[in-house]
């Protein structure tokens, strides 16, 4: 009544958050592309990126999915959380992953090249025919830890 304490009797109120927890991430103002490379390249600086909350630790950042190559798992306008990985040290083969390449980004199911120099990138919209990344054309590898659509 006063405006003080809490709302519903008792410590352990479900109305209780510990708001040192939540955790705000950069959602990139990029799409992860579901087809093939696109033909530009964008820098961002943290500045342009609006910030989303995280309902899971590790994720540095996220994304929106454009196109319908990774349909039905990860239709078009559904936002993706991220993670950078080190591409040298481990790739975990039959992920989907984010690949920031010198032709824009790309979201792709990941497997072994046909040498050891590249990746195929494979679609799970069967559509779409795989096709191969050499790991000296991206800039980065980020793996998809979580994926967050609207209904």
């Amino acid at each position: 009544m006063t405006g003080k304490g809490y709302m519903i009797k008792g410590e352990n109120s479900l109305m209780q958050t510990n708001y040192e927890d939540v955790k705000m991430i950069p959602l990139l103002p990029l799409t992860a592309q579901g087809g093939t490379l696109n033909d530009f390249i964008v820098s961002v600086k943290p500045d342009d990126c609006e910030k989303i909350v995280s309902p899971i630790k590790g994720a540095e950042f996220a994304m929106t999915v454009s196109g319908d190559s990774m349909e039905p798992e990860y239709p078009s306008g559904a936002k993706i959380l991220l993670k950078k990985i080190n591409e040298k040290a481990f790739i975990e083969w039959g992920r989907v992953y984010v690949l920031d390449t010198c032709n824009g980004s790309v979201i792709k199911k990941i497997m072994p090249g046909s040498t050891a120099e590249v990746v195929t990138c494979i679609s799970l919209n069967q559509h779409y025919p795989p096709f191969e990344v050499a790991f000296g054309d991206m800039y980065g590898m980020y793996r998809v830890l979580m994926l967050m659509s609207e209904k």
